[in-house]
């Protein structure tokens, strides 16, 4: 490593320690105080190179939160924090497994698997690994069946995600087809991320009525698909979402052969998923693959970096991935890469959150794609480019498309995790 890297990581770690919070890392210090599902996977990741015992923490604490059914939700919540908004109080009556667990009632894209699977292989005692693997395989087995039982419907294994927040681009032009249809909740909500970032840089109103009107929805069906999908107008397979899912199953198999046991999702199941992901989700003039909306039955004709997710997820070959790849960045000349959304397509916007900006996470997860498929030079070619951006610009939420300036909250724990794992793991 270079005396600059050594630098970069020793500021990364004092982010982190910053945003400690007696067993799990805080996004922001202030915009996120509670835990993050995806956040704390990506944390894990970059903790388990300097502190071993650490990332175990976090995983462990994330996994207190799980639901009975096995679903991992995508807040838990801080008992002790008190000035945040919308609060555990939109979400009443959650099934936790563990007493005294307080919890939103959707997850998010299912990190955590892959990041068990790097977090064990960055531990040098085999024993401890594998001790430490039987001891989470259960319950992250059960957290990705939980999406097979009761997120998918006959016809597809694809899993339905039912709030833009679920799907972890929570503002993205993906989301326009319903939002701009005056959905609103019935009783008032009021929000603190605009008190403590630009509200310019966040989602608007309109954004946080349909928001709220879902988690009304699927709060006032005791969280069952079966019975709100009838009355919900946010029913998508996310091509992000389900490429993660895939991932996920797939390196969560391999702990399973290193135990010795059989793999969490078999092979059958894995080749249908696959089969339906590329019938149900490419679009060959697009060059990539796109959202689907479950009640109108099409897909919605809006790209982002959402559809080169399977490249991160093993969908695609490194033929397929180049193309994407070169497509994208060709679209998106004049920006940083990569940038959740190209320029040319509707509802861009360089600095508006999942509209279009640059986030660290989004370019590890097609680097790391890259990488798994031969592309060395591509993903070594992200790599620099991230930590060139995060070490001239700060650990930031993310980063504005054209100039490159940090938006969002500062300190931003995924930010500076990820960017130890990319100094410790090159992607060359």
């Amino acid at each position: 490593m270079s005396a600059a890297e050594d630098r970069l990581i020793e500021q990364a770690l004092a982010v982190l320690r910053r945003n400690d919070v007696a067993g799990y890392t805080k996004p922001s210090g202030r915009l996120y105080p509670h835990q993050w599902n995806w956040d704390s996977a990506f944390i894990a990741m970059g903790l388990a190179h300097v502190d071993w015992p650490r990332a175990v923490r976090e995983v462990e604490s994330l996994l207190a939160g799980r639901w009975t059914n096995g679903m991992i939700p995508h807040i838990r919540y801080n008992p002790t924090v008190k000035d945040y908004a919308p609060g555990p109080e939109w979400w009443p009556g959650v099934p936790v497994a563990e007493t005294g667990e307080i919890t939103s009632g959707i997850s998010q894209p299912p990190v955590l698997p892959s990041a068990v699977l790097e977090v064990g292989r960055l531990q040098t005692d085999e024993d401890a690994r594998h001790r430490w693997w039987a001891q989470t395989f259960a319950p992250l087995r059960e957290s990705l069946l939980y999406f097979t039982r009761e997120r998918t419907r006959p016809g597809s294994p694809l899993i339905i995600v039912v709030h833009p927040w679920e799907s972890g681009a929570d503002n993205s032009p993906r989301w326009d087809f319903v939002t701009g249809r005056g959905f609103r909740p019935t009783r008032p909500y009021r929000r603190v991320d605009t008190t403590v970032v630009d509200p310019a840089v966040r989602p608007t109103a309109r954004d946080y009525d349909l928001y709220m009107y879902l988690v009304e929805l699927i709060a006032a069906h005791r969280y069952d698909l079966a019975a709100y999908l009838p009355k919900t107008p946010f029913a998508v397979y996310d091509a992000l979402f389900n490429a993660v899912w895939y991932r996920a199953a797939r390196d969560l198999n391999r702990i399973a052969g290193a135990l010795g046991r059989p793999p969490a999702i078999g092979d059958e199941a894995l080749a249908a998923f696959r089969h339906a992901y590329h019938a149900t989700l490419w679009d060959e003039q697009a060059g990539m693959f796109r959202d689907y909306d479950v009640h109108a039955g099409r897909q919605l004709a809006v790209d982002t970096v959402a559809g080169l997710m399977a490249i991160y997820g093993g969908l695609v070959d490194a033929s397929q991935a180049a193309r994407m790849t070169a497509e994208y960045r060709d679209r998106c000349r004049t920006c940083i890469r990569f940038p959740s959304v190209p320029p040319g397509q509707p509802g861009f916007d360089p600095m508006k959150y999942w509209r279009g900006p640059v986030w660290v996470s989004i370019n590890w997860m097609l680097l790391r794609g890259l990488q798994s498929l031969g592309l060395a030079a591509e993903a070594a070619e992200v790599r620099a480019q991230t930590l060139e951006l995060v070490g001239t610009k700060g650990f930031y939420e993310y980063f504005h498309a054209y100039s490159g300036d940090g938006l969002g909250g500062d300190d931003f724990s995924w930010s500076a995790a990820l960017t130890i794992d990319l100094i410790r793991r090159p992607a060359g």
